[in-house]
């Protein structure tokens, strides 16, 4: 439990820091500061011996950037959707680029999991997913939280 205060106090910190810099730059280093923080605690609970950690680092930050390209391109897709709901324009060819991007993102991910089979065994795969989902839930309720806590701050907008 006080491990956890104390990835909260950290990501509190990095989180109030990026606000500080331009905004994408501030997105680009705190999305690269709490991956940082993630790929430090995961090879931790992996057990990783320093040969295996870089390997893995490395192979986790391609995969990382890669699904965030086909996630930033699914959103796209899906807002243009919702954008032409009404008027009906273009939406066969909007679900297929969903359904595509939905069936990359799917294969990037067997290919990944493949991949660390070369450096990792079954049970540390397992391990890792648990983390993920676990790690990347409790910064959801903390981004919430902090939004949650913020508007109440700041009641009125200019």
């Amino acid at each position: 439990m006080r491990n956890k205060y104390k990835i909260v106090l950290v990501i509190t910190v990095i989180f109030f820091a990026a606000l500080s810099v331009g905004k994408i730059h501030a997105q680009d280093d705190f999305r690269d500061k709490i991956e940082d923080i993630k790929l430090e605690k995961l090879t931790k609970k992996l057990e990783l011996d320093e040969t295996a950690k870089t390997g893995f680092i490395d192979k986790y930050k391609s995969f990382s950037k890669a699904m965030r390209q086909l996630n930033q391109k699914r959103a796209k897709t899906y807002k243009l959707m919702t954008e032409n709901i009404e008027s009906g324009n273009g939406l066969d060819t909007l679900v297929n680029q969903l359904l595509e991007l939905e069936e990359q993102i799917n294969t990037k991910r067997e290919e990944f999991v493949v991949d660390m089979k070369s450096i990792l065994s079954s049970k540390q795969i397992a391990k890792m997913i648990v983390f993920e989902r676990k790690f990347n839930n409790e910064i959801k309720k903390l981004l919430k939280q902090y939004q949650k806590d913020n508007k109440k701050e700041q009641p009125f907008k200019d």
